[in-house]
């Protein structure tokens, strides 16, 4: 079984899965202090369109700092004010889902960066479980795949149904299933980085 501690690090690869935390833990902060610091009111009734920046000129009105994190959030996120927070009357950067996901993010590279690594991803995954090394490995494989299951097809199915049913989650419900998926995503990928 490997040990989880501060002694970890110390080792390089653990530097790195430490260095996105922080970064996801920046922008986590970010997408609360932008609001708040901003005159109530300023930035309301977004709705824009994933994987492009829809309101580029109305950033541009913003002081460099709110305009940097509002700008990623355009870029990653529709933006739907119907399904975002607000905090001092303005809507947030990102949506409810992807809130929870930037949440996961960085609480899983939170933990990942005190994990010693193994030999390969799946043995560091279950050793963090302190799964038996004798477990056969169709048994092995079988629990790797349940757990990623549970973490990531809980967003992919409140996602998913919203296209095919009249079926309209609420926030909280968003937010949760976007914080499984991003501690599930990045347990996952820190367990990569980990392995020697």
């Amino acid at each position: 079984m490997k040990y989880i501690g501060l002694e970890n690090l110390s080792k390089r690869k653990n530097q790195l899965v430490f260095i996105l935390f922080i970064l996801s833990m920046l922008y986590t902060v970010s997408i609360f202090i932008a609001p708040l610091t901003l005159e109530p009111g300023t930035v309301t009734e977004l709705q824009g369109t994933p994987n492009q920046v829809v309101y580029a000129e109305r950033w541009e009105e913003l002081p460099l700092y709110h305009r940097a994190v509002y700008t990623f959030g355009d870029l990653n996120c529709h933006q739907m004010h119907s399904r975002s927070y607000y905090v001092n009357g303005n809507q947030m950067p990102i949506a409810g889902r992807i809130t929870g996901v930037f949440f996961g993010f960085t609480a899983g590279f939170f933990l990942m960066s005190f994990v010693s690594g193994s030999e390969n991803y799946k043995r560091t995954l279950l050793d963090l479980m302190k799964v038996d090394p004798e477990l056969s490995n169709g048994k092995e494989m079988a629990l790797l795949f349940l757990l990623g299951a549970l973490f990531i097809l809980p967003m992919i199915l409140d996602g998913s149904l919203q296209f095919v049913i009249d079926y309209d989650s609420f926030n909280e419900f968003r937010t949760f299933t976007g914080f499984l998926f991003g501690f599930g995503f990045s347990v996952f990928i820190s367990s990569i980085f980990l392995s020697s």
